[in-house]
């Protein structure tokens, strides 16, 4: 596996273990189903329908999601996360 899809992969695992990590705030669990939701819904700021730019806020919604997420959990789970790898 490449070094780029690897770390994708990471993250995704950390993302999943954080989400079901107990002491995750519910907010933040919350605001990766609002995402992810948004991801998928067929309703969003900028039409799909518009070439690349329909896409792109999609896009950035799920790398803030994916490479973001992490930093606003707290201390305890994130050591729990690390522990993991």
């Amino acid at each position: 596996m490449s070094s780029k899809r690897w770390l994708i992969w990471r993250r995704l695992r950390r993302l999943y273990f954080g989400f079901r990590h107990p002491a995750t705030p519910w907010w933040a669990k919350g605001l990766v189903i609002l995402i992810l939701i948004y991801g998928i819904s067929p309703l969003d700021l900028i039409p799909d329908v518009v070439p690349l730019f329909g896409w792109l806020d999609d896009i950035s919604l799920l790398l803030v999601l994916i490479w973001g997420w992490e930093s606003s959990l707290p201390a305890e789970v994130r050591r729990g996360l690390d522990v993991l790898e």
